[in-house]
This record gives structure tokens, sequence and C-alpha cells, in this order.
């Protein structure tokens, strides 16, 4: 006999349901590590917008200023959530956090806007990795080079890949951080080493179109107006979004007010240098105009020219399993925000479901999946919207990811507010900087909104739009049909800094 409690939209929760865990002490510092690394993916990320990149910065060669330009905000974000989680460790991390220190209902649309940017992920990713699985079977010649450019073929090899990934996540968190460990060989092996190679070719050989190294690439002025550079810069928060990825399996880690946070801010210092260095090989190597001209194909074209067409095979493999892997690790978070909102009964209690034996939400999980599946089907139906998913969209994810770490540096101030003067050190990085950062991150993602709202062409911000209206009703109905004890919570503010 089970005693019951009102659950989300009035449902009881049966106690067994509320007793039910994810499994802790699972994650060590460098499985957290290796995760916040996957969750980035950069070789997925550089071949999917390293060509946006150079078109959308108004210069050829300002690709390295934007990333490191876009790197300073993110990392002190990345130090927002190192503080926070060390207070309060939640696998609904930003949620969390800004329900208790700014207001339960900001905080549950803050969870929606995460949970709605790793579902329109999921679905632009598959299909990435269903491009280039079909293009390396296409290398082989195990198919025509007509089936390449087949979306239906796209999108069936995609959601085959998103349900390999799904059945990973929910069959336990082990054999999900071994997994990100094979993608993030792999992929790190390849882009770093074959990154080097072209320098290295470049400074002995001097091939045709290619040019030395030159130190002005790192020089922000260089891009041309605020404009593009917030354009520009949206794209490089969408190169390092991921890595709180780690902060959202802290139920999960040992000695989780430490180490998720610490993995979180490791893992971008290695990313920035991956994406330096494969940005300043490629600049250097091959002219602009060929870049711009690859499209998602860039990693494929650069490797085949640094090293040899064996190494545009090696690429391939690169990429896809630094597809496939970020698309885990993106899937992961969505659940475990949706789990953690479901346990304070703010959302269907079918989330906060564990799968006993394994320690899953396996039940959110699968949901998560079959909604990215039917945003998978849709865009097959249309070479439109396959188009716009290829395109348009990595900066609409940008933007909400500003958004979402905006607000949280922003909170992270805040929260901190009552120790402002008893350490000159944390007043620096715990409060002045992440509300700077938090700051800029929503300027830019403002004027890019704004930008693409008014685009004469096409309205390319209609879906963050959408997003943020369609959380104001969620908010609303959650408020009247879920637990009204949850939004009535007093926010509280940290009078310790440890």
């Amino acid at each position: 006999m089970t005693t019951e409690v009102e659950g989300p939209f009035g449902v009881p929760l049966p106690e067994r349901e509320q007793a039910a865990n994810l499994k802790a002490e699972e994650l060590n510092l460098f499985d957290s590590t290796a995760v916040a690394v996957s969750s980035v993916a950069p070789a997925y990320s550089l071949a999917a917008t390293m060509v946006l990149l150079f078109t959308t910065a108004g210069v050829a060669y300002a690709g390295p200023a934007v990333i490191w330009v876009s790197f300073i905000p993110v990392v002190f974000i990345a130090v927002s959530y190192f503080h926070l989680n060390r207070k309060d460790p939640d696998c609904g991390a930003s949620y969390s956090w800004l329900s208790k220190l700014i207001s339960p209902y900001f905080g549950w649309f803050n969870g929606w806007v995460q949970i709605a940017t790793s579902v329109i992920f999921c679905v632009v990713a598959p299909l990435l990795a269903g491009q280039y699985t079909i293009q390396f079977a296409a290398s082989l010649g195990w198919c025509s080079q007509t089936t390449v450019n087949s979306i239906p073929w796209i999108s069936v090899i995609g959601a085959i890949w998103l349900g390999i990934i799904t059945f990973i996540c929910v069959w336990g968190i082990r054999w999900t951080t071994n997994f990100q460990w094979m993608m993030v060989i792999i992929e790190y092996v390849c882009v770093v080493g074959f990154s080097l190679w072209g320098i290295l070719k470049v400074a002995i050989t001097h091939p045709a179109g290619s040019r030395g190294f030159n130190i002005a690439w790192f020089n922000p002025l260089n891009i041309k107006g605020f404009g593009a550079l917030a354009a520009g810069a949206v794209l490089g928060i969408f190169f390092f979004w991921g890595w709180d990825t780690a902060l959202n399996l802290t139920e999960e880690s040992k000695d989780s007010r430490s180490n998720p946070g610490r993995a979180g801010i490791i893992s971008m210092y290695l990313l920035l240098f991956v994406f330096l260095l494969n940005i300043v090989a490629a600049q250097m190597l091959l002219p602009p105009a060929v870049i711009t001209a690859q499209g998602s194909n860039i990693l494929f074209y650069f490797a085949n020219h640094a090293v040899g067409t064996w190494a545009g095979y090696v690429m391939i493999v690169a990429v896809l399993s630094s597809t496939v892997g970020t698309t885990q690790t993106t899937l992961l978070p969505a659940a475990r925000i949706t789990y953690s909102m479901a346990r304070d009964r703010v959302f269907p209690r079918v989330f906060g479901t564990i799968e006993g034996k394994r320690q899953t939400p396996a039940i959110g999980t699968l949901i998560i999946a079959f909604l990215c599946l039917f945003g998978i089907l849709l865009v097959s139906q249309s070479k439109g919207a396959y188009n716009v998913l290829q395109n348009d969209l990595y900066g609409d994810i940008g933007v909400l990811i500003a958004f979402y770490y905006g607000v949280t540096g922003l909170a992270c101030g805040w929260a901190f507010r009552k120790v402002v003067f008893k350490s000159v050190r944390f007043f620096f990085m715990g409060i002045l900087f992440p509300i700077t950062s938090g700051i800029i991150l929503l300027l830019i993602g403002y004027k890019v909104f704004h930008d693409g709202w008014f685009n004469p062409a096409n309205n390319t911000a209609l879906p963050i739009a959408i997003t943020m209206i369609l959380g104001v009703i969620l908010v609303i109905v959650a408020r009247i049909f879920g637990h009204s004890g949850f939004f009535k919570t007093k926010v509280i503010a940290y009078d310790t800094i440890e």
C-alpha cells in the first residue's frame, strides 16, 4: 500500500516514484569533462557552422577573433555555473537555481527554453549525422552520389542514429559516458592531428592558395560593425554550447558540488584551443572563397587538402562520431531538466519516472526522443524546411543559448549580493564578471533577434519568438494545473561564499 500526494496537473503521485533517484556517485571528474567536451562536439560545430562564421563576421579572416570574443563571456557563465552548483547541486541546474534565486515563474520559463533548445537541436543534428553517414557510404561505393543529397534518405539514417542514441541514454549513464569517451578520442585525434598537419604543410611546402599565419586574424576590430559582431558571436556561443551538460549530470557525479563545475570550465579551455587551431589551419591552407563554397563538407575538404584523400574519409568518421555524441549529450540534459521539473511537480509526472534498475529517466528520455523523431519526419517532407534547419536555425539556437546563459550569469551575481564585500577575488569572479557576461550575452541575443525579426527577406527570428511565447503560455498552464506550492516559494540569497 502506498501513500499518495498531489502530483503535477493534479495527478496523484505514488510515494515510490517520489523516492526514485538518479544513479549517484557514478561519474568522476574525467568522465564529467569527457561529457562536457563531447557535448560541445568541436568536429560537429566546425563542420556545421564554420562556413556560416566566415560569411557572418563580415570579413574573410575574422573567424579566430569571433571565437575568442565569444569565449570570454561564456567562460564566465561556466564560472557562474560552478558557484551556483557548489551551493545547490541539482540536475535541473539553471532551471532550479533561477526558481530559487529569482522567481519560480522565471525559473520554469528558463527551463522550458533549455528543453526547447535541446529538442530543436536534436532534430537538426541527426540530419547532419545522416548526411555524413551516406557520404561515407558513397565514398566507399556503397551508394550513388544522388543518394547523398536525398532528404528522405538523410532523414531515415538520422532517425536510426537518434534511436541508437536514445537506447544508450536509457540503458544507463555508465554506458553513455563510455560511449562519449570513444567519441571524444576519435574526433580530437582527427581534428587536432589534421589541423597541425595542415599548418605544417603551409609552413613547409606553401601550397597554391595558402597564406602564412597573421596575428590580425585575432583582432575583433576587423569585424565589420556591431551587427556582424553580434551575428558572429551568436554562432561562437553555439560553438561553445554544451559544456553545461556536466552540470545536469551533477546528481550522478562524484563530489557533485565541485567536479561538474570544474569539468565545465576545463572543457571551455580545451575547446577554445581546438576551435582556434582548426580555424587558423583552414584559413592558412584554403582561400576564403573556397571555404565558403564547401558548406557542411568543409572539414572533409580541409582534410583532403591538408593530408590526402584517406584523411577526408577519416574526417567523415570524426564528424559523424562528433554529431552522434553531441546529439546524445543534448538529449541527456533535456531529460534531466524535465525530470527535475516533474520532481518539483510542475511538469507532467511521467517525466519524473526513474527506471529502477538503470536509474535513468527512461520514459522522459523516450518522450523527448519521439518529439525529435516527429520533427525529423516533418523535415523529411520539405526541402525548404531542411534548408532552414541547416542554415538559419543555428543562429536561432545561439540566441536561445545566449538567453539562458545570460540570465544565469545575472542570477549568480544577484544570488551572492550579501557577500559582495567579503572577498575581492570573489567579487570579480563570482559577481562582477558573471553579471557583465550575462548582460553581454543578452545584448548579443537581442541584437540578432531584432535584426532577424526585421529582416526584409525572411523572418529568421520567428522560431525564437514562437519558443518564447509558448514558454509564457506553458508557465501559466503549469501554475494553474501544477503544484501551487512551487510557485509560492520565497526566493533566497546566499550569505556565504563557500
